[in-house]
């Protein structure tokens, strides 16, 4: 088998103290490899609450965790990759090779594989994806971002193909192992953008049974699955029968749920409750989200964003330990760049975000700004005021508003629907944007940032950023790359494109009886190993 991993050397030595994997904490699962077995007297059905409605199952089409939460059970992909390591493995295809250009992909894939509804896994299928994804256009940006300058896939046999660009694309492999590229059935594929978001087939070891928006997501066990990646624990079909997922929005109902019994697992424990159920009645399952941390994304384009010193001032104003105290989990840090610390290519920049209140307002001043009575600055008769639109994570983002007020920046906060955040970046109507993006390389960057990019959420208007951005998408010696991934950082976070406030740490929990709860690389839940271990 030829996988050319040697590209991924240096990507795959994470760096120290990165947190990657599942964290074994006090009293709680490591969720690596146990010893423990299937009770023989338990039923293997378990209640998950899920914290919001996944609003679409579809993975090529979402980006919502919730809902790839779901759909990382029932849609497999071509290749896995290890969450410790960053090295990728077989799954839906046992081979794979890549050309020296980057501009073609060829993968054999392993045989007897099916999806759900009987139907065979065969190379058109996967090029019949790959074509719809491609359709879907904006509906599916994310896996569009990863077909970045698609030329189609050629099919050789049932088993063999090829995925050809027109220019080279060094991610796509990596993206080969994410839900966003995952394969569906061939009905699947067919359907409507709408319909898919409702009812999805994929070859996983969980089929969907139903789906009741706002209620609840219901997957039962498939009988015959038998094609898991080497980094699962077992063989064969999943240990659990049946998952029902409640939509429990309310947290303080979701831990109500889990300490009555209601609720074997639930999703998203406050990090306010960790330290709570760090005992020997429950496990905690916690994984840093690989990526772009939770940052302010600039558009440059809009109100006071293109003034490089205010942007520079808004990120020396913020306090990021502090904020990791406020808002953050015991189990997470503080940024220390435009990547997290659990990123391959990552690089620490620790120095050029550190908190420098008086030298967020001596940049201020030199630029003109003057302190008004209010104790905010003021030009020209204009308040120094920005604002934020986001859509989760307000108590991080009121933690910021605190502390820039503090130096005399006046930064609102625009609290809309998940729907209305992805409106504003269609339309460009926003100064910054207060999120995070998942992805376990270095190429997030060029996804947010890169004009190129059909995902993109940054607006730079930087020549010299966008073509460091192309570059590295196409560079296939990894140390090459990583000095272009270097730079980017770098660049990124001194001219303030992207402003990192906090690392985002997956945390759920659940009783001490389900063991088995894993991550895959990108913090999303894999329940093939989970079982029930006692009532």
């Amino acid at each position: 088998m030829t996988t050319n991993n040697h590209r991924f050397v240096r990507w795959a030595s994470l760096p120290a103290g990165a947190l990657v994997g599942v964290l074994a904490l006090a009293g709680c699962s490591g969720g690596t490899e146990t010893a423990a077995t299937p009770a023989a007297d338990a039923d293997q059905n378990i209640v998950f609450a899920l914290k919001e409605d996944p609003t679409c199952i579809d993975p090529q089409q979402t980006s919502l965790t919730t809902s790839l939460n779901v759909g990382r059970q029932i849609v497999d992909s071509l290749l896995d990759q290890d969450p410790e390591t960053g090295e990728l493995v077989p799954w839906l295809a046992e081979s794979w090779d890549v050309a020296d250009d980057l501009t073609s992909y060829t993968f054999t894939l392993q045989d007897g594989v099916t999806f759900s509804d009987g139907t065979e896994l065969t190379s058109q299928v996967v090029a019949d994806n790959f074509d719809a994804i491609v359709a879907l256009g904006a509906s599916a940006s994310l896996a569009n971002g990863y077909l970045e300058n698609y030329a189609g896939t050629d099919v050789t046999s049932d088993t063999e193909f090829t995925v050809n660009f027109s220019q080279p694309n060094v991610q796509f492999e990596q993206g080969a192992t994410t839900m966003s590229l995952g394969i569906l059935s061939e009905d699947t594929v067919a359907a409507t953008a709408e319909e898919r978001c409702q009812s999805v087939v994929g070859t996983g070891a969980f089929t969907l049974t139903s789906y009741v928006p706002n209620d609840s997501v219901v997957i039962d066990r498939r009988d015959g699955y038998d094609w898991a990646s080497d980094l699962r624990t077992h063989e064969g079909d999943a240990y659990l029968e049946t998952v029902t997922f409640p939509i429990i929005t309310e947290a303080s109902v979701r831990t109500g749920g889990l300490t009555s019994g209601e609720y074997d697992v639930i999703q998203d424990l406050p990090y306010v409750d960790e330290a709570r159920y760090t005992t020997n009645e429950y496990n905690l399952y916690a994984q840093a989200n690989p990526g772009v941390p939770n940052s302010f994304v600039v558009n440059t384009t809009h109100g006071l964003m293109g003034d490089e010193s205010v942007r520079q001032a808004i990120s020396k104003g913020l306090d990021r330990d502090q904020i990791n105290v406020i808002a953050g989990s015991v189990s997470g840090s503080a940024p220390t760049s435009v990547l997290t610390s659990s990123t391959p290519g990552y690089t620490d920049l620790g120095d050029a975000l550190a908190f420098d209140a008086e030298g967020a307002q001596e940049l201020l001043e030199d630029d003109g700004w003057v302190l008004g009575s209010d104790g905010i600055y003021e030009k020209d008769g204009q308040k120094l005021t920005v604002t934020v639109t986001a859509f989760y994570a307000q108590d991080v983002l009121e933690a910021a508003q605190i502390q820039l007020k503090d130096v005399g920046i006046d930064l609102q906060l625009n609290m809309v629907s998940a729907g209305d955040f992805f409106g504003a970046i269609a339309t460009g109507d926003y100064d910054m944007l207060g999120a995070g993006l998942t992805r376990t390389d270095p190429d997030v960057l060029r996804v947010l940032l890169s004009d190129s990019s059909a995902s993109r959420w940054g607006i730079t208007g930087d020549d010299e950023l966008e073509a460091l951005l192309i570059e590295q998408g196409q560079t296939a010696d990894a140390d090459e790359r990583q000095t272009i991934v270097d730079e980017i950082q770098q660049m990124v976070a001194d001219r303030a494109y992207v402003i990192p406030t906090l690392e985002t740490v997956q945390l759920h929990a659940s009783r001490s009886g389900v063991e088995g709860i894993t991550f895959d690389s990108a913090s999303r839940i894999n329940l093939y190993d989970a079982m029930v271990t006692s009532n």
